[in-house]
């Protein structure tokens, strides 16, 4: 990311969080990050864009961190998925980023009210299916049901109030709303009862399909972009994943283990989050065809 972008976005996210996200006026940002307003408006179209980028910034890497858990793990492994919960918790917990979802919440712009919505939608889809991987697949039938109650606790759970007698850790916290959803899950296969439709969200929003030649395109097209600029490890780290990816049958046990590497490589670079989309669609890739 561009330093006068992630400039901008830093000023912005500390006034939504001490004015509020509706007390706070684009000019507000423009003071805060010492910029001009030809260049906030080089980034941003307004600061609905702005604090949406600032919440695209912590979902994509709590994807990415959790697709990384997986690597050479067993999915079935309770321990993982209570690891993959934490992480969003505690990348929103260290952003200070409930404030700013409460204070979007209560703006009541339909436009973020949707990127809202879409986001929540992608959370329970994404627990129900690692619920089924988990409890098996019999329970897909409730898995929806079940997905929608964890989450549902672990907000409530994580209010001060519940939690200021006994300090815990987040991973116990998730971990005991697993054991709950564990004694419910089974028995509500047993008795058949379920209230959400298993198929209810599977046209709410349209999936991107992505395409080894898509992934190929970007990797090419970045590698392309910044050559000039490019160390010896990080070139060689996009090579690699362009050779392997251009096989006729690409390994998914090397490339699970060099996109972990090719992440942390570019972790602290400042097209970090180029990299981050790129390497999600690796990922997808990898999990929707190999």
């Amino acid at each position: 990311m561009l330093n006068k972008k992630r400039k901008v976005l830093i000023a912005a996210q500390h006034l939504f969080i001490e004015k509020g996200f509706t007390d706070t006026s684009v000019q507000d940002i423009i003071d805060e990050a010492k910029i001009s307003k030809g260049t906030f408006y080089n980034y941003f179209s307004s600061k609905n864009e702005c604090v949406i980028e600032i919440l695209e910034n912590a979902r994509e890497e709590t994807a990415l961190k959790r697709r990384e858990l997986l690597v050479y793990q067993d999915i079935s492994n309770q321990q993982i998925l209570i690891a993959q919960l934490s992480i969003r918790m505690e990348i929103y917990r260290d952003r200070n980023l409930m404030p700013i979802f409460v204070a979007i919440f209560q703006a009541q712009d339909s436009g973020l009210s949707e990127f809202i919505k879409k986001n929540h939608y992608e959370e329970i889809k994404w627990l129900a299916e690692r619920l089924v991987d988990v409890f098996g697949k019999q329970t897909k039938k409730v898995s929806l049901d079940c997905a929608v109650l964890m989450l549902g606790m672990i907000q409530q759970m994580q209010h001060p109030w519940t939690l200021k007698s006994k300090q815990i850790t987040v991973e116990e916290l998730v971990g005991f709303i697993m054991r709950r959803v564990e004694s419910m899950i089974y028995s509500m296969i047993d008795t058949n009862d379920s209230l959400i439709d298993p198929h209810l969200f599977e046209n709410f929003y349209e999936d991107v399909q992505i395409t080894k030649k898509h992934v190929l395109d970007q990797l090419k097209s970045f590698k392309q972009q910044y050559l000039d600029e490019l160390k010896e490890n990080e070139l060689q780290h996009i090579e690699f994943i362009l050779e392997e990816l251009s096989l006729k049958k690409p390994r998914k046990y090397i490339l699970e283990a060099v996109i972990h590497s090719f992440s942390d490589t570019f972790k602290k670079t400042s097209y970090h989050k180029q990299l981050t989309e790129i390497t999600a669609s690796v990922w997808k890739l990898i999990d929707e065809t190999y």
